[in-house]
């Protein structure tokens, strides 16, 4: 099946190495924070992500950050779908169609990948976690690239969102935190 477009690993290492520090930039400046106040008119408030991807994106990051703890928040309970939202406007838009192919890929692989008849997205979660798995552990360096780029991602966008850091034992950072944006629950 042709995509389209070129999907290389180095791209996609970029791109996962890079959300690292466009989330920490995102954090540290009040100017940076001020965009993510702009809204589009979907239903998530994405403005890079379209609607579909912005719900794989969110379905893959709630099974990759689960951590079975009460005290921890879901995924769609915190601002991580924003926040990465928010990274991805820095990022090139082969970059960000590169994203697009691998949720697309993620989302309607199952019946090649796993032997079942659905989506990602309509598995239960245990079915959902072993799908995950097998893209970790996949002979296939394009589907452990896009596992990784995912995963990093998820985990970003969680752990960004100063309401995850309780559980974590972290006490946030150490210069003054600025006045909370709103709808964003990022500050104090």
């Amino acid at each position: 099946m042709d995509l389209g477009v070129a999907i290389g690993r180095r791209t996609f290492l970029r791109a996962a190495g890079m959300s690292a520090g466009l989330l920490t930039l995102a954090k540290l400046g009040p100017a940076s924070r001020a965009v993510v106040l702009a809204k589009s008119s979907s239903e998530t408030g994405a403005t890079v992500l379209s609607a579909g991807d912005a719900e794989i994106l969110s379905a893959i990051a709630e099974r990759m950050v689960h951590t079975g703890d009460p005290q921890m928040p879901r995924f769609q309970d915190t601002a991580g779908l924003r926040i990465i939202d928010h990274s991805m406007r820095y990022l090139s838009e082969e970059v960000t169609q590169q994203l697009h192919w691998a949720l697309l890929l993620f989302e309607y692989a199952p019946p090649l990948f796993a032997g079942r008849l659905s989506t990602f997205t309509g598995l239960e979660p245990e079915a959902q976690d072993a799908y995950i798995a097998g893209w970790a552990d996949s002979r296939f360096d394009l589907r452990r690239i896009a596992f990784q780029a995912l995963k990093n991602l998820s985990y970003l966008g969680y752990y960004a969102d100063d309401s995850t850091w309780k559980g974590i034992h972290y006490g946030g950072p150490w210069v003054p935190r600025p006045r909370k944006i709103a709808g964003l629950g990022v500050g104090g």
